[in-house]
């Protein structure tokens, strides 16, 4: 009885946590809803503020280069963290640790330090200004969340097939397309959304390399809120959130139709 009685306990203790760190969310999503032109809990609900927000040009090219440079963080980091996934659940590398350490590294490192760091690298080769150098940039914080994900769906991989396809001749470029690719799938399109979703999100490395040309959303978002604060603000902001759910959701139905492909 005791042990129900503090599994119970633990239950609502996170139930409550959880809600409590999406009260926000919500709270933005029912503000994006208010006919009126203050911040407030709506009486009414009106899509007022979500036909502004695509019939102004300036928030929609702000949400259409997010979604770019979102589509340029995977490709950037797609590639790198699907070889660097390879090279450690393949083969054997010298200091592995401190090559792990070092793909991860960016995760740990204040997003302010990486677009300071980013915005003179950038300006040196040329590239600032555009939507690849705020992607480049994200890229560092999705290319470990590429990695982790790989990684972990490459050791779930039965290496047999990969060898019996070399024994039969199969170069390592045939039994990486033909064997490994359609058997890591799932975890590939999971590491995708990850990158997108990093990406879209992220705001503080889009601020420090961005320019009147090359503005993200969460960018737009910002002057908002300091200077002119309605609730096309908050529109603006469900509109990140509801495409970050979304996708999220993606992922956790592709994770668990992985589970059950490897129960079977």
């Amino acid at each position: 009885m005791t042990a129900r009685l503090a599994w119970l306990l633990l239950v609502v203790f996170n139930l409550v946590t959880i809600a409590v760190l999406l009260v926000p969310l919500v709270v933005s999503v029912l503000v994006s809803f208010n006919p009126s032109e203050h911040i407030g809990i709506p009486d009414t609900f009106s899509l007022k503020w979500y036909r502004e927000f695509f019939g102004d040009w300036q928030w929609t090219d702000a949400l259409r280069s997010s979604l770019y440079v979102a589509f340029l963080t995977i490709v950037i980091s797609l590639p790198v963290g699907m070889l660097a996934a390879i090279a450690f659940t393949r083969y054997g590398l010298k200091w592995a640790g401190a090559l792990n350490l070092a793909i991860m590294l960016p995760l740990f490192i204040p997003p302010v330090v990486i677009g300071l760091g980013s915005l003179t690298f950038h300006r040196w080769i040329g590239i600032w200004g555009t939507h690849f150098s705020v992607a480049a940039a994200h890229a560092l914080w999705a290319i470990p969340l590429v990695f982790v994900v790989l990684r972990t769906t490459l050791k779930g991989v039965d290496r047999s097939l990969e060898e019996a396809a070399a024994g039969l001749g199969a170069s390592p470029l045939v039994v990486f397309r033909e064997v490994t690719l359609p058997l890591t799938a799932t975890g590939v399109l999971v590491g995708a959304l990850f990158a997108f979703i990093i990406s879209i999100n992220e705001f503080i490395m889009a601020l420090f390399l961005g320019t009147a040309e090359v503005k993200t959303l969460p960018v737009a978002i910002w002057p908002k809120i300091r200077y002119l604060l309605t609730p096309i603000v908050a529109a603006a902001s469900s509109v990140i959130i509801v495409i970050t759910v979304l996708l999220l959701v993606i992922c956790a139905r592709l994770m668990n139709i992985r589970r059950l492909v490897e129960m079977k």
